[in-house]
């Protein structure tokens, strides 16, 4: 048996290669992916290999993943931290890295994300090339080898691929909202429950969902501002945002004037989130924010050299405002996210947010229609041999 992966080669170039499919150990699993999602970070990461990859090319991106178990190791079942059993055919879903639970952040704070000793679930991605066995390294192929401690959650019946390849961003989205909404509401620092305004700056996949968690946490009014204008709708259409701004066709000053216009009083939004990850959208985000507000920045997560002039007294101290940061998430959030899918699918098309799903031999035309800011979907995915 045969399959492709699409190789990272150098900046803006991914490259199909075919090898045989590896036979696997006692200790591990072979899926068949069904949908990988195409992160931000993957883009960042496509347009400038050599500043933001510290990795051996060629190499297999993908961490947005769903597949099909299509073999089990004899001892698979033993050594990976699983929902149940698996079984051979079992849809699921995986957590981007293996924790080595035994570092400070593992185990004294049960942060998997921050483990200094992580290993991918597929062997490559972070650490080598895929010119060596097991070949299928990363999410962008047809086929996935997990190794032992892989965490994995099992994908319910009437949860559709599409939704599934959501799971990873939508944790962000809700680990996100979890913090904002972490004061007591006594203090009148936070009100995002119970009725609150939100500003959401970034209409792509983890924008779009972070507004999906607001409203299942109780946000009553969602203002999305974001570009193209299809992802806006796409947004209104399913029911998480109440009134969209299109930042192509108005000015930052326009758009923070218009955010002020939709709260009580002009004071701002009582919570502002910033998942478009562009530096300038974290100085208009603060300019939305009511004094006492709650700003959490969750789409700066890879390092560039753009920076931002920041007026400490005008943006922060005198706002009086709380801020908080999401980088990552721990494993737990990727079962709660599922959870969250599977019980909310009747509310919530999640499926219409993936907008486009190409094999993974056009996994270069995947990243280049991430590129097109007229007309890109809110989620690209690339299609396995498990679809």
């Amino acid at each position: 048996m045969r399959g492709t992966v699409a190789a990272l080669v150098g900046n803006r170039r991914v490259e199909p290669r075919e090898f045989l499919v590896p036979e696997i150990g006692d200790g591990e699993i072979l899926l068949g992916i069904g949908l990988t999602g195409v992160c931000g970070s993957d883009l960042h990461r496509f347009q400038d290999v050599g500043t933001k990859l510290d990795l051996a090319l060629p190499v297999v991106m993908g961490h947005e993943i769903s597949g099909r178990v299509l073999k089990l190791g004899r001892r698979a079942n033993d050594v990976m931290r699983t929902d149940g059993p698996l079984r051979e055919s079992d849809r699921v879903v995986v957590y981007s890295q293996r924790p080595c639970g035994r570092c400070y952040w593992c185990r004294e704070h049960g942060h998997t994300a921050r483990c200094d000793g992580a290993r991918p679930p597929g062997y490559g991605y972070r650490f080598g090339s895929v010119d060596a066995p097991p070949y299928f390294t990363g999410g962008f192929g047809d086929y996935l080898v997990l190794g032992p401690d892989s965490w994995i959650w099992r994908v319910p019946d009437h949860v559709s691929w599409e939704a599934a390849a959501l799971t990873e961003p939508f944790s962000m989205g809700i680990r996100a909202v979890e913090r904002a909404t972490s004061l007591p509401s006594w203090k009148n620092e936070q009100t995002l429950a119970f009725g609150g305004t939100v500003a959401i700056l970034g209409a792509g996949a983890i924008g779009v969902l972070t507004a999906v968690a607001a409203r299942i946490a109780g946000a009553g009014r969602i203002i999305l501002l974001g570009a193209p204008s299809g992802a806006l709708e796409v947004a209104r259409r399913i029911g998480v945002a109440d009134e969209t701004i299109d930042i192509s066709a108005t000015s930052p000053s326009e758009r923070t004037e218009r955010v002020r216009g939709l709260t009580d009083g002009g004071r701002g939004a009582d919570v502002v989130f910033e998942a478009a990850g562009v530096p300038a959208a974290f100085i208009e985000g603060l300019e939305m924010l009511r004094p006492l507000g709650t700003y959490v920045e969750l789409g700066l997560m890879v390092p560039t050299e753009q920076t931002v002039a920041l007026n400490v007294g005008r943006h922060i101290t005198s706002k009086d405002l709380v801020m908080f940061a999401v980088a990552a998430q721990p494993a737990q959030a990727i079962g709660k996210a599922l959870r969250t899918i599977a019980t909310t699918a009747d509310r919530y098309d999640y499926a219409a947010l993936v907008g486009a799903t190409l094999p993974i031999a056009e996994t270069q035309a995947a990243f280049e229609l991430m590129e097109h800011p007229s007309d890109k979907p809110v989620k690209v995915a690339v299609r396995g041999a498990g679809y």
